[in-house]
């Protein structure tokens, strides 16, 4: 949903299984976090988008900026910051690992969107609780799961139950589908579901076919909820999601400034990730704690690249495998009636194997060669942190938090020795909210955040939109502090909340150049990963809703906006000219103003053929605000990108008892632009289509 507060209940895609809303400690949001920070939405609202994947889904129901590199991408662009500056959670266990890439990722888009109960965005800096990474805000995703039926929580019935649900794209003239099925016994509960999409080129705005664009996936996930009495459970939970020929369309495809793409083949042959993670709940601990959370996890990313630069006569087809054991203990305490305490620690493990194979198109002679990660590679990170909730001073409340982190890598380096290196970082966090009334609330937040250089900054030698890029061992950590005013109003016939904030990162991991290679031909520079000056970044964010004719009222108006600027400076001269092209510039890919604004319908009468609606206009200015980098990226037009807005209809309602369906017209102008950053057009006039029969 656009806002963070609570909605008459939807009935255009239905609960697909009972569930269990569950969290872990630590995301328990505190009692100063504001509405302006934070935006909760449902899978039934992610459904309802009509989006073909999970970020596009994100993007539309809470307005986060979402840029997609190709159409098995998707990286959320929080407050000025993207890649691995964006935290994303799966059941409280890192998504992002040591191989997470410093620009935009596909990590959201190999989560399947059928296994999503609910997503929270937190924007800002998390780092006290999370660890690096979260220096720009948190992505948290839950998964569904089935409840014991003993337990009394909802969906806790013996019954069986089944379903399948299929959804049409005419943008793409493809489609995904999932089947579910569920039981419960007194003590255990059971879910599964199995899922797959193929999605063929984009028609964009005007007609034109975005070629390069098309891919396929499929997916499995399972859920096994045991209670073993009345103040303890575990959970087992695995997903594997697997996206095959996925084009890196803007690298095949000539873009800005372009004559010719960079490559004639670049292919990710494979995405796959495989998760499980085993987690035991209890509750009433004792003297220690009131509740205890323990999280083991186990998880695998593998790539699979296949590539051939344009004009060059060598194949290479490589493979990447990151393998992650972690461990996070999560503890919450009450300290009489005016503390509650959460604390605990993390800790994980990552080993990273690659391997090049070349072959030579015109001999067919292959060699193998050394992977983009250099061999040997591992990456160590712990950290313990603590969180206070104070409530003395109420109305005025504060939380206040203080983390350790440490990190430690690594690798074979070039000349047969071994490359090695730590880092570590305490950081705090001080929050404060003060209730002028029961309607509104005001808050403050100061913190600090930490990303520390992972394995792609340090040890991975590779290609990206602008060139080449080389891995630097010597990078020292980022550390950024965060300062957001906000305040909240909430009214039983409208509510809003507005945030102003401000970002200062210093040390920023970034890149320079460092050899322009042959002016004549675009995309052989050579880059070295840098600790690129300083980056400060601000902006305001709001949103809001209000009821039309009455708190009762069926129809409501819905916003929400969003604006960020940003300053990189960095003295460091180019060696080849002797000037500093970095030093006051725009901040990179900063998205331009943008929003949402609509109006919707939600019969309060309960199912029906037709239950609910909704028109939608969302809008982006212009953006001229443009780093060196985006001038010279052939996703971006170096004059800047052209402003837009598009309007959708969505509608949706029930056929039969247990068979509901819905309908999403996209585009109904036919709008032709691009989202900025991305890597091809937007979707063009389209309509979706969606069904689910329940069993």
């Amino acid at each position: 949903m656009l806002f963070p507060f609570p909605l008459p209940p939807q009935s255009d895609v239905p609960v697909t299984l009972p569930e269990m809303i569950v969290t872990a400690p630590r995301s328990q949001l505190p009692i100063t976090t504001s509405g302006a920070k934070v935006t909760v939405v449902t899978g039934e609202e992610l459904q309802a988008t009509g989006e073909r994947s999970l970020p596009r889904a994100i993007g539309q129901a809470s307005g986060v900026w979402m840029q997609e590199s190709n159409l098995g991408g998707g990286a959320p662009v929080i407050r000025g910051l993207l890649g691995n500056q964006i935290l994303i959670l799966l059941d409280g266990v890192r998504v992002n690992n040591s191989a997470t890439r410093f620009g935009p990722n596909q990590s959201l888009n190999t989560i399947e969107p059928a296994i999503v109960d609910r997503v929270e965005i937190i924007r800002g800096s998390r780092s006290v609780l999370y660890g690096s990474d979260a220096i720009g805000g948190v992505v948290a995703i839950w998964t569904k799961r089935r409840a014991p039926a003993g337990t009394g929580e909802m969906g806790g019935d013996a019954e069986f139950h089944a379903g399948v649900e299929a959804k049409f794209d005419s943008a793409t003239s493809g489609g995904r589908g999932a089947i579910d099925v569920s039981g419960a016994t007194e003590t255990l509960g059971l879910l599964g579901i199995v899922g797959g999409a193929n999605w063929n080129d984009l028609r964009a705005g005007g007609g034109d076919t975005q070629e390069q664009t098309g891919y396929r996936s499929d997916s499995a996930f399972g859920s096994l909820d045991l209670a073993l009495g009345e103040d303890r459970s575990l959970r087992v939970m695995t997903a594997v999601h697997r996206d095959h020929d996925v084009p890196r369309t803007f690298q095949v495809v000539a873009g800005f400034g372009q004559t010719e793409p960079s490559f004639q083949t670049y292919d990710f042959a494979l995405q796959e990730r495989d998760m499980a993670v085993v987690t035991y709940d209890h509750e009433n601990v004792g003297s220690l704690a009131d509740r205890l959370q323990v999280r083991l996890s186990a998880r695998r990313y593998k790539e699979q690249r296949d590539r051939q630069r344009t004009g060059s006569s060598t194949f290479v087809s490589g493979e990447t495998t990151v393998d992650t054991l972690g461990l996070g203990l999560d503890l919450t305490k009450s300290l009489g009636e005016n503390h509650f305490l959460t604390f605990g620690f993390d800790a994980d493990h990552d080993s990273v194997d690659s391997f090049n194979q070349r072959t030579n198109t015109g001999t067919g002679a292959t060699v193998t060669a050394a992977g983009d990660f250099a061999p040997g590679a591992r990456y160590d990170s712990f950290g313990a942190f603590v969180q206070d909730e104070i409530s003395t001073f109420a109305p005025t409340y504060f939380t206040a938090g203080l983390r350790y982190s440490y990190f430690d890598f690594g690798f074979d380096n070039a000349s047969g020795g071994r490359e090695t290196g730590s880092f570590d970082a305490l950081t705090a966090s001080l929050e404060a909210a003060h209730d002028l009334s029961d309607e509104v609330t005001l808050t403050a937040t100061l913190a600090q955040g930490f990303q520390a250089p992972n394995l792609e900054d340090l040890a991975n030698d590779g290609d990206f939109s602008n060139g080449i890029e080389l891995a630097n061992p010597d990078l020292d950590p980022a550390r950024s502090l965060m300062g957001e005013v906000g305040a909240e109003v909430r009214r039983a016939s409208w509510s809003g909340a507005l945030a102003v904030f401000w970002t200062s990162i210093d040390d920023y991991i970034g890149r320079r150049l460092i050899d322009v290679g042959d002016p004549a031909i675009s995309g052989d520079e050579v880059y070295l990963r840098s600790n690129a000056g300083e980056v400060r970044l601000w902006g305001v964010e709001g949103s809001g809703r209000t009821a039309l004719g009455g708190a009762r009222s069926e129809y409501s108006l819905e916003t929400v906006a969003s604006w960020v600027r940003g300053r990189q400076y960095d003295d460091t001269p180019d060696p080849m000219t002797g000037e500093m092209p970095l030093d006051g510039v725009e901040v990179r890919r900063i998205p331009p103003l943008h929003g949402r604004i609509g109006v919707r319908w939600d019969d309060a009468g309960g199912p029906r053929r037709i239950d609910h609606a909704g028109l939608w206009l969302d809008w982006a200015t212009a953006q001229r605000q443009l780093n060196p980098d985006d001038v010279t990226d052939p996703r971006i037009d170096p004059t800047g990108t052209d402003g837009w807005a598009v309007v959708s209809f969505n509608v949706s309602g029930q056929l039969a008892s247990g068979v509901q369906w819905s309908a999403t017209l996209g585009n109904l102008l036919d709008k032709n632009y691009r989202v900025h950053g991305s890597g091809f057009d937007a979707p063009g006039r389209s309509i979706v289509l969606g069904i689910r029969a329940s069993f």
